[in-house]
């Protein structure tokens, strides 16, 4: 993560995320696998299996867990922490470096958190090495409650499902200034329901927002309800749509959403899939990349 002012530029994590230059290279209107460019940051593939499921249903394989804990002290190698207390973490919130990596706790262990997504699997253009992503949460969401997994692929994320509960070993470090665990070892915890979307304001995420908040929905899975798409053809640097920006108003560009997850904004063709002035529903991940944050969709609803 990072102090506010960095991610509002470009766009991550996880995503490609708000107005800025960021090459979406995923097929519009189709599946598949998307080709990564920004290493782990994008969250343009993959297929949402799940609809803002009920954490009250169904098997519960998680204990409560405290979603606010972990203040800002620093994460200590070695031992069991919280999501919360990663993210809170001086090394993720004070972030400067959004062009490369910082290494943060080595050996460090997440308890009975829930996959969220499913898992976005890319290969580098460059390197042309395939890597995992996944995003994970506490049982309650709500702030400083997700966090990106990232792992070489096949690994140990492959063959995550949304609602699996795992318990993860492994390292900390911060990509671009998006907070990330490396995982060493992923222990199967049993199943439950993935956390319900906290309802957010676009003025939450959005450029006007203060910098604590901005970090503190970061990774989270969140929901914008009766949001109007402001502008349908957000442009990349190669010129190309890769956001649509929604608010409040028809005029109001406050938060950009990208493709991800089988949801696109573009068409195969690469037209703008949305119109000026349609009302959504769109639930997501909130992304940080090169000063911006954004929501990669698990869902685009057309709103009543």
């Amino acid at each position: 993560m990072r102090n506010w002012m960095k991610w509002q530029s470009t766009v991550m994590a996880g995503l490609c995320v708000l107005a800025a230059a960021c090459a979406n290279t995923s097929a519009g209107g189709g599946g598949g696998t998307a080709t990564d460019t920004t290493a782990g940051t994008d969250v343009a593939s993959g297929s949402d299996t799940t609809s803002g499921a009920d954490t009250t249903g169904g098997t519960d394989a998680v204990a409560g867990q405290d979603t606010t804990g972990g203040g800002t002290d620093a994460v200590t190698a070695g031992t069991t922490t919280t999501i919360a207390a990663i993210q809170q973490d001086p090394n993720s919130t004070g972030c400067t470096n959004d062009t490369g990596f910082v290494d943060g706790a080595k050996g460090i262990t997440l308890s009975q958190v829930i996959v969220v997504t499913p898992v976005q699997t890319t290969t580098s253009k460059t390197s042309g090495k395939t890597s995992d992503a996944v995003w994970v949460q506490t049982k309650g969401g709500g702030v400083w409650s997700g966090i990106e997994l990232y792992a070489a692929s096949p690994g140990p994320l492959t063959s995550l499902k949304q609602g699996d509960v795992i318990t993860v070993t492994g390292d900390v470090s911060e990509a671009f200034c998006v907070t990330e665990v490396k995982p060493i070892a992923v222990t199967p915890q049993g199943a439950t329901d993935i956390p319900v979307a906290v309802t957010i304001d676009v003025d939450s995420i959005g450029a006007a927002a203060p910098a604590a908040t901005n970090e503190s929905y970061e990774s989270v899975y969140i929901s914008l309800t009766n949001v109007l798409v402001a502008d349908p053809g957000v442009l990349g640097t190669d010129g190309k749509i890769h956001y649509i920006a929604v608010g409040k108003t028809a005029t109001d560009k406050a938060v950009n959403v990208s493709s991800g997850f089988g949801n696109y904004v573009t068409s195969k063709t690469g037209t703008a899939n949305y119109t000026a002035g349609q009302k959504l529903n769109v639930r997501g991940i909130v992304s940080y990349y090169s000063g911006q944050y954004t929501v990669t969709p698990l869902a685009i609803d057309i709103a009543n």
